[in-house]
């Protein structure tokens, strides 16, 4: 029987018929010189390649344990060599083609964009899922170019006012410091500030809140309120207008301390404002400011409360 190129295909894929495996074996054990035989596309992947050498191989391996030490059979070792250097070869050849697919593939990663509004200026935004934000003076967020397809996810330090774009598959994540607001598609307004509450505001649809070290998760509808601090939750229905009307330049004080309103007036301005007489601290104000001056919002203030003030550059002193 003739062995050609053919038959040693057939031979290493396991398709010989007893009478052809018997004769490449007594071919290779006779160590008769080989043919070249002129290489050709073969139709088996290099994977089932190497698993069709290894086999043959430890068939070989096993046939030679058992027979007996004869010469015919140490003939045959430098083919079973050959053999066992082309699965080296297309391992290699296979790790290396992997390794440059892998290489050229561009690794896909998530590039984020973070903001920081300065005090005494405001900034609009919209993402890439069509939600708009709002962001207030001294305010801080980072949010990803594209959102990924399972979740919309943001992070903010400060106030913002999000009117986010509906979508049902995609929750909008708002995480701050200590809380998470999910929704899928609403307007709210979040204030989280260090040191201070996270203020919760509802303007339209439903709103889940949480808190880490909060056993409570509330649900939100439009006019409520929910305040989080030192692991607790306040629910409270309020006028939701009062609480963005910062997005329409205007400053609404509603019985606040002037503790509560100097941190305001710094980021709104941005100055410095120093109290002279902490007594006046403790002092209420109420009232509403739209587009007005500093110097406006001091004088109807001390006019309320009988505070005087001085302004100096970006410093602002009160006193009684």
């Amino acid at each position: 029987m003739k062995i050609d190129h053919q038959l040693l295909e057939k031979y290493w894929s396991g398709q010989c018929t007893l009478v052809e495996k018997q004769a490449v074996e007594a071919w290779m054990a006779d160590d008769i010189p080989e043919d070249e035989f002129a290489l050709r596309k073969s139709k088996y992947t290099p994977e089932e390649k190497k698993d069709i050498l290894w086999q043959n191989i430890r068939h070989h391996a096993e046939m030679t344990d058992a027979a007996p030490k004869q010469k015919s059979i140490w003939k045959s070792w430098p083919k079973v060599g050959a053999a066992a250097c082309l699965l080296c070869i297309l391992s290699w050849a296979t790790i290396y083609i992997r390794s440059d697919k892998m290489a050229k593939k561009p690794i896909e990663t998530t590039r984020f964009v973070y903001i920081e509004v300065p005090f005494g200026k405001k900034q609009k935004l919209t993402l890439s899922d069509g939600t708009a934000i709002s962001l207030n003076s001294g305010t801080k967020l980072r949010y990803p170019e594209h959102f990924a397809a399972a979740k919309r996810e943001v992070v903010l330090d400060g106030e913002a006012f999000f009117e986010v774009s509906k979508d049902p598959k995609r929750p909008f994540i708002v995480q701050t410091k200590n809380t998470s607001t999910r929704v899928l598609g609403t307007r709210f307004n979040l204030l989280s500030r260090s040191g201070q509450a996270d203020i919760l505001t509802v303007e339209e649809g439903r709103v889940q809140f949480t808190a880490m070290d909060c056993i409570d998760t509330l649900l939100l509808k439009a006019n409520m309120q929910s305040t989080y601090q030192a692991g607790k939750m306040k629910l409270i229905t309020v006028n939701s207008e009062l609480f963005n009307a910062w997005t329409k330049g205007e400053l609404i004080f509603d019985n606040k301390t002037i503790k509560q309103v100097i941190p305001e007036l710094e980021r709104w301005y941005n100055v410095k404002i120093t109290c002279q007489n902490t007594a006046i601290l403790n002092d209420q104000v109420k009232g509403k400011f739209k587009q007005a001056s500093l110097a406006s919002v001091l004088h109807d203030i001390g006019f309320a409360t009988s505070i005087k003030y001085t302004i100096k550059d970006k410093e602002v002193s009160l006193y009684r």
